[in-house]
């Protein structure tokens, strides 16, 4: 019997698949070091608690003081063995414990229900965007529903909101490693401290080894660009961005 749910995504990834190659085909990509100053204000968005250290915990190390954070759902489905109560209430712990290790000043949660981010424009659009010169998202190919929900709603928000013209959308690797990055930023010398981070999200550690993953993550990243450990991005300016 001709399962119809399996072959649309293989002709779906096929398309995509065959859009990238011939993008990047006669293209090489030579990622350039980023460059943060205390001049620019940045905004990281992170659908649970956690992402923000797995994907930028050496950029926010290292440059906490020009950061905001949100964190928009409650994580309550990140475990098994608790009341997603209890997990909610143990993940909030936990980021405002990283956080504040971090030295990170303003941050919030918007307690959305996890898993149903995509559901919840009505929250999610009391962002205000207007100050930013950067925002940080999950990767757009992520393999999340609420990491790729991050991309869609955040869309939705700039067509109504204010935002500066140069804006700037960095994208960082969770689940899904960036396919072509264009920047890297070399955390070899906060590696450990980035570590330290993860280990405070030991609600999600107890499930998955995080900590091992996103390790060699870095270390291959660090192999690409010539130092120790690295972390990606895929930075791209807000016109490239809303034709997403």
């Amino acid at each position: 019997m001709l399962d119809v749910k399996k072959l649309y995504q293989k002709i779906v990834y096929a398309n995509r698949f065959l859009r990238l190659a011939r993008i990047f085909h006669f293209e090489k990509i030579a990622p350039a070091k980023l460059e943060l100053n205390s001049n620019n204000k940045c905004l990281l968005l992170a659908p649970h608690p956690d992402d923000e250290t797995m994907g930028c915990g050496g950029l926010l190390l290292k440059h906490s003081s020009i950061f905001d954070v949100v964190c928009l759902t409650d994580g309550r489905y990140g475990g098994y063995d608790q009341s997603n109560d209890e997990i909610a209430a143990l993940r909030k712990i936990e980021f405002e414990k990283a956080l504040d290790k971090i030295g990170i000043l303003n941050y919030c949660m918007l307690k959305i229900e996890d898993r149903k981010l995509i559901k919840n424009y009505p929250v999610f659009e009391n962002i205000n965007v207007e100050k930013y010169d950067y925002v940080f998202i999950p990767n757009y190919f992520d393999q999340h529903k609420d990491h790729k929900a991050v991309t869609i709603l955040l869309q939705k928000l700039l067509r109504t909101k204010k935002h500066k013209v140069n804006l700037k959308i960095a994208f960082y690797e969770v689940w899904s490693p960036i396919t072509i990055p264009n920047f890297y930023f070399d955390i070899s010398d906060v590696i450990e401290e980035k570590e330290s981070l993860i280990d405070i999200y030991q609600s999600q550690l107890k499930h998955v080894d995080f900590k091992a993953g996103i390790k060699s993550l870095n270390l291959y990243r660090g192999m690409q660009f010539n130092c120790r450990f690295s972390e990606v991005f895929s930075i791209i300016d807000i016109n490239t961005f809303m034709k997403l």
